[in-house]
């Protein structure tokens, strides 16, 4: 019968997940900022040989001039990722699990072992 082994605290894996979809929707609004203007093409001067991205793929994605909105959507989620970052901080400086990121003497061996395999 196999056990599983928790190597983390439920509190570390809770905020290593919460990352997960906040990341996900600041790239997402870091897409809407960054195409609010269609730069992203291969020409000369005002001649343009082809986009990088096809209409179909603004209308998908909803990228089409959205600058203030991308913007928004990115301070906004900015808020969540720093909170849950403050709050992983805290929980480690309180815990004690601190201990687990400070390199020791055995980390370098380890790395090089870690590299090889």
């Amino acid at each position: 019968m196999t056990k599983i082994e928790h190597k983390h605290p439920l509190a570390i894996r809770w905020f290593h997940w919460i990352n997960f979809p906040v990341l996900s929707l600041m790239i997402w609004s870091g897409m809407v900022i960054y195409w609010a203007n269609d730069v992203c093409r291969v020409g000369i001067g005002g001649f343009t040989l082809f986009r990088f991205f096809p209409a179909w793929f603004y209308d998908a994605f909803d990228l089409g001039g959205h600058l203030s909105q991308g913007m928004a959507w990115h301070f906004l989620f900015m808020w969540f990722f720093a909170l849950n970052g403050l709050l992983y901080v805290l929980y480690t400086a309180v815990s004690g699990e601190w201990r687990y990121l400070v390199p020791n003497r055995n980390s370098a061996r380890e790395a090089i072992q870690v590299t090889l395999f």
